[in-house]
């Protein structure tokens, strides 16, 4: 069967375990290490401190599955032998592979901790993925604390087979913005190593109600929240990446937004142009080389997993430019049924944009 015939996700997810970098590091961050406590804020249970902040613990949802499909699931967060056997079933020739504990630790805010569980984390992931490298493909943390050290764990990631740089959303609070000169060197780290950049939730400064939210007080203010979050990922692009001369100082940079869906973009779109056409001039803003619009069509990719609107999206973006992803196992992940589903979302598409949007792009971009 041509490999094209199956499809490739943009956008899974592994498991860590939670001891993982306690198993590893100890205390040799003293009382940061990431690890599980016991209590928060006078309610006893097992809680998840991040080095600077603490959250749920969660594990994969496996409520309406029977015995065998549960104990596959839940075994593929964390087993390569699981994981490729649900691949397997799900006819899903490979995936991109993103963290689920980690993700939270890049918020940590404590650079020292951040780095040093990165490192940790992309050792655990790079054993994972080294099971089956051409089906499990990872994505090494990359934290933006410090500049120099992560163009260390840019370039270590590489040397170990990871093929992307998951990087924060937003720079880290007491950090220059993304498009000061200082990250120049990183930026063409990664270019020069052909290493895409991604842009995923839960790793910017909002923080996700979903992972954090656990007083009563802390999911009323939940919904917001997750809004927020949602909405970080615009202001990242157009300022730092787009206006912030990033993509025209960088012009081979690959850069990729993760799991915020895709119907938004056309009216992001809309307003870059006008920014552009109309208030250049009031706001000061940089001459580009292209059209504003033209970086999110040209050189960016857009993840979806279940955008119903994702079809009339493509139609604005480019199929060229939409990466597909499961986001297995996570809570509304696409699972065993995930040949029917993709029918629904992109059976109208032409059958060169159907096999580009469900894995000929992720196989482009990431060498895959």
């Amino acid at each position: 069967m041509p490999r094209y015939e199956k499809v490739f996700s943009g956008d899974s997810h592994i498991r860590e375990p939670y001891d993982l970098w306690w198993r590893t590091i100890g205390n040799k961050l003293g009382d940061r290490t990431p690890r599980i406590v016991h209590e928060y804020k006078g309610i006893s249970g097992d809680f998840f401190f991040t080095g600077g902040r603490i959250c749920k613990v969660i594990t994969t949802n496996v409520a309406d599955k029977d015995d065998a499909t549960a104990d596959l699931f839940v075994r593929a967060g964390y087993e390569p032998d699981a994981r490729l056997e649900f691949q397997d079933r799900a006819n899903v020739a490979g995936e991109i592979i993103f963290p689920s504990v980690f993700s939270p630790i890049m918020q940590a805010g404590v650079g020292e901790v951040v780095h040093a569980a990165a490192a940790v984390y992309n050792d655990w992931l790079w054993e994972f993925c080294s099971a089956a490298p051409d089906r499990l493909i990872g994505m090494a943390a990359v934290p933006m604390y410090d500049i120099d050290l992560a163009i260390a764990e840019l370039e270590r990631g590489r040397g170990k087979g990871l093929r992307g740089a998951l990087i924060n959303t937003v720079a880290p609070e007491g950090c220059p913005a993304y498009k000061d000169p200082a990250y120049d060197p990183f930026w063409a780290a990664a270019q020069n190593l052909d290493i895409p950049i991604i842009l995923h939730i839960v790793t910017g400064r909002v923080l996700d109600p979903i992972v954090y939210a656990i007083t009563e007080e802390e999911h009323r203010e939940g919904s917001q929240g997750v809004f927020d979050m949602w909405n970080e990922l615009h202001g990242a692009v157009a300022n730092e990446f787009i206006f912030g001369g990033i993509l025209d100082r960088f012009p081979k940079l690959k850069l990729i937004d993760a799991e915020y869906e895709i119907s938004w973009l056309p009216h992001f779109m809309f307003r870059l142009d006008q920014m552009q056409r109309d208030f250049t001039g009031l706001l000061d803003l940089p001459k580009l080389e292209h059209a504003a619009s033209d970086y999110v069509k040209h050189r960016m990719w857009h993840g979806m997993t279940d955008d119903p609107y994702g079809l009339d999206t493509i139609r604005h973006v480019g199929a060229s430019q939409v990466m597909w992803g499961s986001d297995f196992p996570h809570i509304r992940s696409i699972e065993l049924d995930t040949q029917d589903v993709l029918k629904e979302l992109f059976g109208t598409l032409p059958a060169a944009d159907y096999r580009k949007v469900t894995g000929g792009n992720v196989q482009r971009v990431f060498n895959a």
